[in-house]
């Protein structure tokens, strides 16, 4: 009951802050005769309009993982990043970031629907915070098997975590910056590691760059 009356009073109000901002923005635009102007306030109602899109996709994504059972099945894991990377491409402006892929372990079976929600969470994050003051950004992602576990790495050059929120940044609702992303991302991304009963880790260097590492059992 407490996670639940946490989670509605976070998701109310970061459901109807930018509603609260649109409404702001649309009061200016009334009565704004510049043209240039109004361009800008209508790309600041764009900003606004894609968090909110963003963060009710975040939580569609926390329900299904929440409530649907796990589905093992067989599926290619190049397949799924490939799909998730093609998403992103029409979402965030990555033309500039290079992608490295070492896939050493691609058929596999798992539970295809927490796959894609980890890893669109995982490379959304590695575009949403790349360095764009790095002439070569670029994200890596490596599949491998470790004993009896798979293993998915994602790794960025990106602008880094700071240590003190390590451990924060799979807390429910935590943001380190409220402009990139809703708080659920992260969680949404231990809760379906945990399902599968696997791991999510995470090391990282501010201003150098993160690795996420996701490990789950081959049985």
């Amino acid at each position: 009951n407490k996670e639940l009356d946490h989670f509605v009073h976070s998701a109310t109000h970061d459901l109807r802050s930018p509603i609260a901002h649109l409404k702001g923005i649309i009061h200016i635009i009334r009565q704004e005769n510049d043209p240039e102007k109004v361009e800008e306030l209508l790309d600041l109602m764009q900003v606004s309009l894609n968090r909110q899109d963003q963060f009710i996709s975040d939580i569609i994504d926390y329900s299904k993982s929440k409530r649907s059972g796990i589905i093992v099945e067989p599926l290619s894991l190049a397949k799924i990043i490939d799909d998730v990377m093609l998403q992103l491409h029409y979402v965030h402006d990555q033309n500039d970031i290079e992608i490295k892929k070492q896939i050493e372990v691609d058929e596999i079976f798992s539970d295809s629907l927490r796959l894609k929600i980890i890893l669109n969470n995982l490379l959304s994050n590695a575009v949403k915070y790349a360095d764009e003051t790095k002439l070569n950004r670029f994200i890596s992602i490596k599949t491998f098997q470790k004993d009896d576990q798979y293993v998915i790495e994602v790794e960025d050059n990106g602008i880094g975590i700071q240590p003190e929120h390590h451990e924060a940044i799979f807390e429910m609702f935590f943001v380190t910056n409220s402009n990139k992303g809703s708080g659920l991302g992260l969680s949404i991304v231990q809760e379906a590691a945990q399902k599968m009963n696997g791991t999510i880790a995470v090391v990282s260097e501010l201003g150098k760059g993160s690795t996420f590492t996701l490990t789950v059992p081959k049985n």
